[in-house]
This record gives structure tokens, C-alpha cells and sequence, in this order.
């Protein structure tokens, strides 16, 4: 009777274990590490002469680049998509942004503008089933940072 009771106890003791892990969807937040900084609107300002800007995420060791979204004030929005290469895509063009991933590293560089007003950039990131965005707002000639 014991033999059965210790047999029972070993089958039930790990389903109990496994029923306290993760849900699927219960990832954490993306954490970055960078010289950037974030303006009180939740921007990264980018000057009228562009740049090049670099974060690392500290808990992931990789990710992708899924969709950057560009506007200007009284214009229109517009979408440039990943293109996926054996379900990972380390670097993603558009008009105005280039980016590239290398393991955990960030690379986006912002083009000069020849616009008066500000336009803005965002960029869309995944790893598995955790998402994030890097905002950028840059000035105009005439706008000045």
C-alpha cells in the first residue's frame, strides 16, 4: 500500500509543478540599455541632420524587425513591412529609417530632412510573443531641436 501511495505521489507531484509556469502570452517586458533619451513625450528627437542610434536589450538575446510607420503633420501615414527570411528578419528600409539587428544590439539610422516641419518614425519589434516601439520625432529645418 505504501509502494502505491509513493507512486501516485511521484505521478501527481509534477503535474502540480508544471501547473505553476508561465502562461504562453506572460512574457516580459523588452529591457533596453542606451545613451538615448527620451523626451517627456515619449519621443526620441532626432535632429534635421539624422543620426544613428543604438540600444541593446538586456533580457533577450535576439528579436525582429516587423513594420515602420512614417508621417508628417497634414500628411499621410506610411507602412513599410518586414520581409521574413526563415521567420527572422534582421534589418527592415524605409523611406526615412534603416535598422539592423545583430543578436541583441539595435541599429536605426534616421536620414536628413529637407522638411520645415517635424515628421515622425516608428518601429515596430518582436521577440516571440513580446512587442515593443521606438518613437522618433524629428525636427525640421526651420523647427530646430
Amino acid at each position: 500500500m505504501k509502494r502505491r501511495l509513493w507512486l501516485l505521489l511521484l505521478l501527481v507531484i509534477p503535474l502540480f509543478i508544471s501547473s505553476c509556469s508561465k502562461e504562453d502570452g506572460d512574457w516580459d517586458p523588452m529591457k533596453w540599455q542606451t545613451e538615448v533619451k527620451k523626451s517627456s513625450d515619449g519621443n526620441i528627437h532626432v535632429s534635421p541632420n539624422g543620426g544613428t542610434f543604438v540600444f541593446y536589450c538586456k533580457n533577450y538575446s535576439s528579436f525582429w524587425l516587423t513594420e515602420v510607420t512614417e508621417s508628417e503633420p497634414g500628411g499621410t501615414e506610411k507602412h513599410f513591412y518586414a520581409e521574413y527570411n526563415d521567420h527572422e528578419n534582421f534589418s527592415i528600409k524605409s523611406d526615412w529609417l534603416t535598422a539592423k539587428c545583430e543578436g541583441n544590439k539595435l541599429t536605426v539610422t534616421i536620414q536628413p530632412t529637407t522638411s520645415n516641419g517635424f515628421r515622425f518614425i516608428k518601429l515596430e519589434i518582436e521577440a516571440g510573443d513580446v512587442f515593443d516601439e521606438f518613437n522618433f520625432r524629428q525636427f525640421g529645418l526651420k523647427t530646430g531641436l
